[in-house]
C-alpha cells in the first residue's frame, strides 16, 4: 500500500502530506450523498481516477485510498507512451468527429486497424520530446498525451496555448486482439 501512495505522489508530483491520504474502510458504504466534494482516489492497480466525494470513491471495492480534490492531468514522457502503445491495441474515440476506432500498434513501426467500418494502416514512432507521431495524409503528426481523471487523451494546442484533445482512449489490450 504505501508503495503505490508513494509511486502516485512521485508520479503526480503532488504537495502532499501522508497525514492528508485518507484509507478508505473496509466495510464499504452501500449508499451515498450526491455531494460534489471531489477527491482524487488510487485505484488497486496504482491508477488514479477524479470521484464526486470520498463516500463515492470509496463505495468503490478497487479503491484503496484518497485525497481532497481533482486528480491532476499528467502528460506521459517518452517511455511511459512506449509501454502504453507498443504491442497493444486500443480502442478509442475521435470527439470532434464522433468517430470510433479500434487500433493495433505494432513493434514494428505500423499502426493497422478500424475506423468507421473502414481498414487502415500507417506508420507511428514516439519522439523524443514524449509525443507519440501517426501518419496522415504523408505528413508526421506528433502530440501529447495526458493522463486526466483516469482517462488517456491525445492532444495538440491551438494558437492560444489552449489544449484541444483529439483523441479519448477508452481501452487498451494486450496484442493484437483482431488479427489487424
Amino acid at each position: 500500500m504505501k508503495n503505490a501512495v508513494t509511486f502516485v505522489l512521485m508520479l503526480f508530483m503532488l504537495p502532499i502530506q501522508a497525514q492528508d491520504i485518507t484509507t478508505c474502510p473496509e466495510q464499504r458504504a452501500m449508499m451515498c450523498t450526491m455531494d460534489y466534494t471531489p477527491v482524487c482516489a488510487l485505484n488497486k492497480d496504482k491508477s488514479v481516477k477524479t470521484y464526486s466525494n470520498a463516500c463515492t470513491a470509496c463505495a468503490d471495492k478497487n479503491i484503496i485510498s484518497y485525497v481532497e480534490g481533482k486528480c491532476p492531468a499528467h502528460t506521459l514522457n517518452t517511455e511511459e507512451i512506449t509501454a502504453l502503445f507498443l504491442n497493444n491495441t486500443y480502442n478509442a474515440v475521435i470527439p470532434s468527429r464522433k468517430l470510433t476506432m479500434e487500433v493495433y500498434v505494432d513493434p514494428d513501426g505500423t499502426m493497422r486497424g478500424m475506423q468507421a467500418g473502414h481498414k487502415f494502416t500507417t506508420q507511428w514512432q514516439v519522439n523524443d520530446q514524449g509525443q507519440i507521431c501517426v501518419s496522415y495524409r504523408d505528413k508526421m503528426n506528433c502530440r501529447f498525451v495526458m493522463l486526466e481523471e483516469g482517462q488517456y487523451k491525445k492532444y495538440k494546442l491551438d494558437e492560444q496555448g489552449k489544449k484541444v484533445v483529439l483523441v479519448v482512449y477508452q481501452s487498451f489490450a494486450s496484442g493484437n486482439i483482431h488479427n489487424y
